[in-house]
């Protein structure tokens, strides 16, 4: 009887540690995940800052362009003035007037009209130097906002690959959990086919809203505590993110279940079905 009890024993044992392992290397995975999802924010941060950037230069490009058309303009006009006269100097002015009045209006007409020129002139170079600095910052911004886009494409074709290799390691989790006596996955608990990262740390209601999620939704693929983040709530442990890959229904039952048992869990606020969260939903208690 003890060589038969040892029997029966060892598959036990041998599947525990399979399923322990299998849960190791999710854990990883989920790790890396986020990893790649953190740094994928953070490049959309930036094509974000690189698109605003573009768009205000080729503001600029365009309103130093009208600048320049309209001094192009008033120097077109101010020279049609003096042209249409005829008389274009001084000299010519001199010979031609009809008396010294007319000589002096017309030498302080095309004087002004000089002075003008020289000023529209002044301002046609100036434009057309801020123009051709405003269409060089706009070409540089242009390619800045593009490679910052193909960056964030790469990782987000990255993290694809990654969120796809963790619910392929999940679903062994989950086989190898359901592969085990009926007696050992009582002993592990719902918890044993979920793997977890994060959860030391976790605040006592973050604790057991994730404990309450693990116990009532076995649909999940995985829950996400504590970790790095720009914002406060991951990092203090008052957050928690709860995976359900491509499965909309469940994520739809669990955000509403969990914002009717607000008061219960300490529920600050959730986000489902926005940007970045429409497969796992956010939940942040108090």
């Amino acid at each position: 009887m003890a060589s038969a009890g040892s029997a029966f024993a060892v598959p036990e044992s041998d599947e525990l540690a399979r399923l322990n392992e299998l849960t190791k290397q999710a854990q990883q995975l989920i790790e890396t995940a986020q990893s790649v999802q953190q740094d994928l924010e953070k490049k959309l941060q930036l094509r974000s800052a690189a698109e605003q950037k573009h768009t205000d230069d080729v503001a600029v490009l365009e309103s130093t362009q009208a600048q320049l058309a309209d001094y192009q303009g008033t120097v077109d006009r101010a020279a049609a003035a003096i042209y249409s006269g005829g008389r274009t100097d001084s000299v010519t002015a001199f010979f031609v007037a009809a008396s010294p009045q007319r000589l002096i209006d017309e030498l302080a007409f095309q004087r002004t009209i000089t002075d003008q020129m020289t000023g529209q002139l002044q301002k046609v170079r100036d434009a057309q130097r801020q123009a051709e600095a405003a269409a060089a910052a706009s070409a540089e911004s242009a390619a800045t906002a593009n490679a910052a886009a193909d960056a964030a494409a790469t990782l987000r074709a990255d993290l694809d690959r990654k969120q796809s290799e963790v619910e392929g390691q999940v679903r062994l989790v989950r086989a190898t959990y359901y592969a085990l006596p009926a007696a050992q996955q009582a002993l592990l608990g719902p918890g044993g086919a979920i793997p977890t990262v994060g959860m030391s740390g976790l605040t006592p209601n973050a604790r057991t809203l994730a404990a309450y999620i693990i116990a009532t939704f076995p649909g999940v693929q995985s829950i996400g505590g504590v970790r790095a983040d720009s914002l406060p709530d991951h990092p203090s442990g008052h957050a928690i993110d709860i995976m359900i890959g491509s499965d909309m229904t469940l994520g739809d039952a669990i955000n509403a279940d969990v914002q009717s048992q607000a008061q219960r869990f300490g529920v600050s606020y959730t986000m489902w079905r926005v940007a970045n969260h429409f497969n796992h939903v956010h939940v942040t208690v108090s």
